[in-house]
C-alpha cells in the first residue's frame, strides 16, 4: 500500500514542480510580491496620512461680521484658505469639494456671548468615509479654541481665577483610567487578526494551485484514464493526490509566513517602542504553534479542493466552483474581525474561523486552553474524511473518470 501510494506521490510531486509557473507562484508571490505589496501599502498609508494633514482646506464664514475674533482666528491658519460662498450654495460647494467646510454665526452671536449666554455656530462639512473625518478634526480646532476662551474669560468674571480653580469647577469629578491588559494584548490582538487572515487566504490560494492541476487537470490531458486503469486500488490514487496538495499547500502558507513575519518584523522595528517590545515577547514557541495550526486548514483545504477538482468536468468549472468555495473561506475568516468573536468551545469548531481565532490567541498570548487545539483537529479530521470519502465515491464512476 505504502509503495503505490509513494510511487503516486513522487511521480505527482515532480510533475507539479517541473512546471515553471507553479514554481513562479510558490516562490516569487511569498518572497517578493508580498512583502513589496505590504511596504508600498504602508507607504501610500503614511503618505495618504500626512497629505490630508497638509492639505490646505478652503473654507466659508457666513455671518463673520457677528464674531469677528473667530473669523480672524480661522484668517491667521497659514492651513486655511477662505473662499467666499453664497449660503444658498454652500451645501453644493461642500458636496462639489468647491470648499471643505464653512461655518455660520448667528446674527445676535455677539450680543449672547456678552450676556454670558450659549451661542450656536453650525459647522458644516462632508464626511461619506473615515478619513474625511480630518476634515472636521482640523476645522473645528479653532472654534474649540474660542469656545474655550470664552469659558475662561465667563469663568473669571464670575470670579473663579486660575487654571487650577476652573479646571475643578468645570470637572468636580476626575477619574484615572487603568487598563489591565499588558501591551501584548492590545497590540497582539490587532497584529493576531492581521497576521491570521492573510495565512488563511494564502492557505487556500497554496492548495488550490495544485488541486485543480492533479485532478481536472490530468483528465483534460488524458493521462488519468491512463493511471485508473492500472491494476491499482483509486483509493490510493487519490490519497496520494491529496498528499501532493497537502505538502505543496504547506510548503506554499510555511515560505508565506516565514515571508510575512519577517516584514512584520523588519517593518516593527521602525515603529513605536511598545511595538518592539510586542514583537521582542513572541517567542519561538508561539511561532511554531501558529505555523502548527497551518496544518489543519491546509488539510481542509486540500481535500475539499481536491473533491472539487475530482467532480468538475472541466478547468472553467472547477476555477467557478473553486472560487464560491474561497467566498466561503473569505466570509468564514472575517468573523475574526467582528467585534466579540472570541475563541470559544463553540468557535473551536467552526472551520477556517477556529484556526484565525486561535493564531490571534497565540499572538496575545492569552491561549490557555490548549485542549481546543484538539477540537481544531477533530473538526478537520471529519470535515476532510467527508470530502475524501466524496472524492474516492467520484473516482469509483467510470462516468466520472471517462467523461468528455
Amino acid at each position: 500500500m505504502m509503495n503505490i501510494i509513494s510511487t503516486i506521490f513522487w511521480k505527482d510531486l515532480r510533475e507539479t514542480l517541473r512546471d515553471k509557473r507553479n514554481l513562479m507562484r510558490m516562490f516569487f508571490l511569498p518572497f517578493f510580491l508580498i512583502p513589496m505589496m505590504g511596504h508600498f501599502f504602508l507607504e501610500f498609508v503614511d503618505n495618504h496620512a500626512d497629505k490630508l494633514d497638509k492639505k490646505i482646506l478652503e473654507y466659508t464664514i457666513i455671518g463673520d461680521q457677528f464674531l469677528p475674533e473667530l473669523a480672524k482666528m480661522y484668517a491667521d491658519e497659514t492651513s486655511f484658505h477662505r473662499v467666499d460662498v453664497p449660503e444658498e450654495k454652500l451645501t453644493e460647494a461642500i458636496r462639489k469639494k468647491t470648499i471643505n467646510f464653512a461655518l455660520k454665526i448667528p446674527e445676535n452671536a455677539k450680543q449672547q456671548l456678552g450676556k454670558r449666554e450659549g451661542i450656536n455656530v453650525t459647522f458644516m462639512y462632508y464626511q461619506s468615509a473615515p478619513s474625511h473625518g480630518i476634515i472636521k478634526e482640523r476645522g473645528t480646532a479653532p472654534l474649540s479654541a474660542y469656545s474655550q476662551k470664552q469659558r475662561d474669560w465667563q469663568l473669571t468674571f464670575l470670579g473663579v481665577v486660575g487654571a487650577n480653580a476652573q479646571s475643578k469647577l468645570l470637572d468636580p469629578v476626575t477619574f484615572d483610567v487603568v487598563n489591565t491588559a499588558s501591551d501584548r494584548e492590545r497590540i497582539g490582538h490587532n497584529l493576531g487578526t492581521i497576521l491570521a487572515y492573510p495565512l488563511l487566504i494564502i492557505c487556500f490560494m497554496g492548495c488550490a494551485f495544485t488541486a485543480v492541476e492533479l485532478a481536472t487537470g490530468e483528465r483534460e490531458k488524458g493521462t488519468l484514464e491512463i493511471l485508473v486503469m492500472l491494476p491499482i486500488p483509486r483509493t490510493y490514487i487519490i490519497l496520494a493526490k491529496y498528499l501532493v496538495v497537502l505538502v505543496l499547500g504547506l510548503l506554499y502558507s510555511t515560505l508565506s509566513m516565514v515571508s510575512i513575519s519577517t516584514w512584520l518584523f523588519a517593518e516593527g522595528m521602525n515603529s513605536t517602542e511598545a511595538f518592539k517590545s510586542v514583537l521582542t515577547q513572541i517567542g519561538v514557541g508561539d511561532i511554531f504553534l501558529v505555523w502548527l495550526m497551518l496544518v489543519p486548514v491546509n488539510a481542509l483545504f486540500a481535500a475539499v479542493l481536491l473533491a472539487i477538482s475530482t467532480y468538475a468536468k472541466s478547468y472553467r468549472e472547477a476555477n467557478a466552483l473553486g472560487g464560491f468555495a474561497n467566498f466561503l473561506v473569505v466570509i468564514t475568516a472575517t468573523a475574526i474581525f467582528m467585534p466579540g468573536v472570541n475563541l470559544t468551545w463553540l468557535w473551536s469548531m467552526v472551520p477556517v474561523s477556529n484556526v484565525g481565532l486561535v493564531i490571534r490567541e497565540l499572538i496575545k498570548g492569552t491561549l490557555t486552553n490548549y485542549l481546543m487545539i484538539g477540537s481544531i483537529f477533530a473538526t478537520t479530521i471529519v470535515i476532510g474524511t467527508a470530502a475524501l470519502l466524496f472524492s474516492v465515491a467520484l473516482f469509483r464512476r467510470e462516468s466520472v473518470i471517462f467523461r468528455n
